[in-house]
């Protein structure tokens, strides 16, 4: 069948898929003819600042996965942010053809090559139920005809909301990461017990040699993780699950 056609096949199965791992090996049904061998689904909930990762659907390694949240890459990837903030959407090399990247977007940009994912496609996606999801597909080289712009724009459409179905479905907690986790990742350990220290937000992104910024993502996914009102509501809850001591 022709590219369009495994694409109206999607959308028509896509609905009668009953997990998350039929969806995803129907995807990369689709998507390797193109190149990419690597998805992303992320689902976003709105937070001070901006927008957090809430969950995922995803075969991405867990090597990268690990080391996007460690680093709080999040808030560097200039492909996340300008598909979260600007709607931007296409080919990675188009989408920072005219930004300058600063070293953590070098970084990031440099791990997903490093990764397999030298060439991507992103789009963020308005899911019917209201939210948002950035999705992507990611291999060594795409093809970059008209056709499959076309049909990986449909085809994101169709499998971030058939995700959200699929997710509810399984009953899988919001609060899951990219790896899944609900316990303090090590770096985000690290900021915590810097701040049960007395350090600010600045003196840690010093020592750490990260930006301010990024250690307020880190802040901020610690209280979600511990259901803290505050800094100090965090330190307490930590210190009385021993966390930390």
């Amino acid at each position: 069948m022709s590219l369009a056609e495994n694409v109206l096949s999607f959308a028509n199965q896509a609905p009668l898929m009953p997990n998350k791992k039929a969806l995803g090996n129907a995807l990369l049904s689709l998507i390797e003819p193109i190149g990419a061998a690597r998805y992303a689904c992320l689902y976003l909930r709105r937070a001070p600042g901006g927008y957090l990762i809430e969950r995922s659907i995803a075969n991405v390694p867990p090597t990268f996965q690990e080391a996007y949240l460690e680093r709080g890459y999040d808030s560097a990837d200039p492909i996340f942010q300008g598909a979260v903030r600007a709607g931007a959407f296409g080919y990675w090399s188009e989408q920072i053809r005219n930004v300058t990247l600063d070293r953590g977007g070098r970084e990031v940009m440099g791990i997903a090559s490093e990764h397999n994912m030298h060439d991507g496609f992103t789009k963020r996606v308005m899911l019917d139920n209201g939210g948002i999801a950035v999705m992507m597909v990611a291999g060594r080289e795409l093809d970059r005809s008209e056709r499959t712009r076309a049909a990986l724009r449909m085809t994101f459409d169709v499998f971030a909301n058939e995700g959200t179905r699929l997710l509810q479905m399984s009953g899988e907690p919001h609060g899951a990461t990219l790896r899944g986790e609900t316990l303090l990742s090590r770096t985000q350990l690290r900021v915590l017990l810097m701040r049960a220290q007395g350090l600010s937000n600045k003196e840690i992104a010093n020592l750490m040699d990260r930006r301010e910024k990024t250690v307020e993502c880190h802040i901020t996914e610690i209280l979600r993780r511990l259901e803290a009102r505050n800094m100090i509501d965090a330190i307490r809850i930590a210190t009385l699950q021993k966390v930390i001591v």
